[in-house]
This record gives structure tokens, C-alpha cells and sequence, in this order.
């Protein structure tokens, strides 16, 4: 099966019900193809759990697009069972990405780093072990009731309410530009704060999967210009998230070996110490290469080629996204 990055069959004047339809199916489908591989197979391939919460990340941001096609108890249910995958799933990932991350840092390391080194891969692979048993608590009666939810909230589609917008293209727009404002406002921030920094991340995850589900109301240069350059800032934030999270894992180990086993602390220290001031550099070297990016998307135009491929026609209503939590 693909990534599910594309969901074929849709077009700019689909009926917003039949589009809504369409793509949570697609989204939904996705997670029921990879939960039984994370479950099951995780060890044998971590590109499984991987998959799988990026498929609750784009299942989410499906659920939140077509939030008016949906009854609220629908829509907050939807949200709950999601967020429950995407976390547990997410726990999981974090901790496959930090003993890679390990394993490749140690490969370049002294002996007397070894000690700390080894310490570090067995305590991660324990907590890997635990993220696994909570992933499988989260999906514990699967397929069953994933089953019923995807089946339940499909069928709940209903067309809008009001003055709505009716196809889907008369959602696209005014959602895009909305997501695109996000992201000025958030990248506009003092982003040496990495609170910060992790906002504009979120308005960019925001701006990628909705360009996803909108990509074929849209001109060519949508999907082969705009869409790669989100796509590199996404990787590049993903980065830095990754160095934060793992500085997040080792100040937990730091301070706690410190204070409650001193005599291995010695022998652990240089490496922990020397690991995180690595993973320290590299959330600051993302951190410029994300503002070399936004520097180099203003320039180039992107920003105004997004705008003006959103306003080549009339817009029918404005409609906002939904991103609350």
C-alpha cells in the first residue's frame, strides 16, 4: 500500500457530503491497513508504527476539514478515538527514532563513552517495550470497534448546515488561505523559544495535510512547487522536534541516575553529557535552517503564488479550520 499522501477521484466541484465521504474512507482505510502491523510486526519493521501515526495525523486533519459535514458528537468522538491511536503510536515512534539516533551517534564515539552508550540502549529499548504494550492497550478490542468507528463516522456525513460551503472547492479556499495566515502568524514569533517553534511546526503540519485533500482543485504548480516546499519544511522542523524530544529523554535520565545512582552516574556521565549537548547544536542548527527556509519562501514568491492559485477564481464564503485540540 502507498503512503496514502494522495487520495485519487477527487475533484474541485465534488459536492462537499461526497467528498467528505471519499476522503475520510481513504484516511480511515490507511490506519486500518497499518494498526495490525504496528501491532504485530513492529519489531520487524519500524517503518509500521511510523506509517501508522502519520495515517492518525492525516485522519484527523480529514476529520477536522469536513468538521461541518459531521454531527458534534460524531465530530468529538472522532477526535477522542484518534488521539488515542496517534499518541500511544507516537510514544512508540519517538522512542524508535531516539535509539536510531543512538546508535548512529555511538557508532562515532570513544571507549570511554561506551558505558553511557550501552546504558542508553538498553534503557531505550525498555522504554520501546512499554510504548508497545500501551499501543496495544490503546487498539485492545481491534478491529472491532475501529471497525465501527470507521464504518459510524463515515456514515454520518451529512450535508452542511447554513450558508456552508457546498463543494469542495468552496472549502478549499478559504481553509488554505486561514491555514496559510496560521503560519505567517506563528513564524512571526521569537522563535529561540522552542515552544514557539514547535507552534509553527503545527501550523505546518496543518497547511501540508489540508493541501493533501485539496491538491486537485488546485493548478499543477500546487502540487509540484508549493506542496515540496511545505513538505522540506516539515522535515526540516521534524528534526528539530526530534533532537527536542530526545534532550526531553536525556535531562529524565540525567537527573535521575544523578540523584538516585551516583556510582553509575560517573561512568554514565560523559556520554549522556556529550549526547545531549549534541542533540542541543542540532535543534539549533534546524532552528536556522528552518529560517534560511522561510527567508528563501518569501523571497522566491511561494507565499504569493500559494495566494494567487487560491484567488484565480471567486471565492464562495469564508470558512474557518478547526484546530482546536
Amino acid at each position: 500500500m502507498s503512503d496514502g499522501k494522495w487520495i485519487p477521484d477527487l475533484t474541485a466541484t465534488m459536492p462537499l457530503p461526497d467528498a467528505a465521504r471519499h476522503v475520510l474512507t481513504a484516511r480511515l482505510d490507511l490506519i486500518r491497513h497499518y494498526l495490525p502491523l504496528a501491532l504485530h510486526k513492529a519489531y520487524r519493521d519500524k517503518e509500521h508504527v511510523h506509517q501508522l501515526r502519520v495515517a492518525t495525523r492525516r485522519a484527523n486533519a480529514a476529520v477536522r476539514i469536513f468538521a461541518s459535514c459531521l454531527p458534534a458528537k460524531v465530530f468529538e468522538a472522532a477526535k477522542r478515538t484518534l488521539r488515542k491511536v496517534r499518541r500511544a503510536a507516537g510514544a512508540a515512534r519517538d522512542w524508535d527514532v531516539f535509539h536510531d539516533m543512538l546508535t548512529v551517534w555511538g557508532k562515532e564515539q570513544s571507549d570511554a563513552r561506551r558505558p553511557g552508550l550501552d546504558f542508553l540502549l538498553g534503557y531505550a529499548a525498555g522504554q520501546r517495550d512499554t510504548a508497545q504494550e500501551h499501543l496495544a492497550d490503546a487498539v485492545s478490542d481491534y478491529p472491532i470497534t475501529f471497525d465501527r468507528f470507521l464504518a459510524e463516522t463515515v456514515a454520518a456525513v451529512q450535508r452542511p448546515n447554513g450558508r456552508s460551503p457546498r463543494r469542495l472547492i468552496d472549502l478549499a479556499r478559504p481553509m488554505l488561505a486561514d491555514l496559510l495566515r496560521e503560519l505567517d502568524l506563528a513564524a512571526a514569533a521569537d522563535l529561540s523559544d522552542y515552544d514557539k517553534l514547535h507552534q509553527v511546526r503545527i501550523a505546518g503540519k496543518r497547511l501540508r495535510y489540508a493541501m493533501e485533500v485539496f491538491v486537485d482543485c488546485f493548478a499543477k504548480p500546487f502540487r509540484d512547487e508549493i506542496y515540496p516546499a511545505v513538505e522540506e519544511m516539515q522535515e526540516i522542523l521534524g528534526r528539530a522536534n526530534d533532537s527536542h524530544v530526545a534532550s526531553r529523554h536525556l535531562e529524565t535520565v540525567r537527573d535521575h541516575v544523578r540523584t538516585s545512582r551516583p556510582a553509575e552516574w560517573k561512568r554514565y556521565r560523559a556520554c549522556i553529557e556529550a549526547l545531549l549537548r549534541h542533540h542541543q547544536q542540532e535543534l539549533r542548527r534546524e532552528r536556522k535552517r528552518f529560517l534560511a527556509w522561510w527567508k528563501q519562501w518569501r523571497e522566491a514568491g511561494m507565499e504569493m503564488e500559494f495566494d494567487k492559485l487560491l484567488h484565480t477564481a471567486g471565492n464562495s464564503g469564508r470558512t474557518r479550520f478547526n484546530a482546536a485540540s
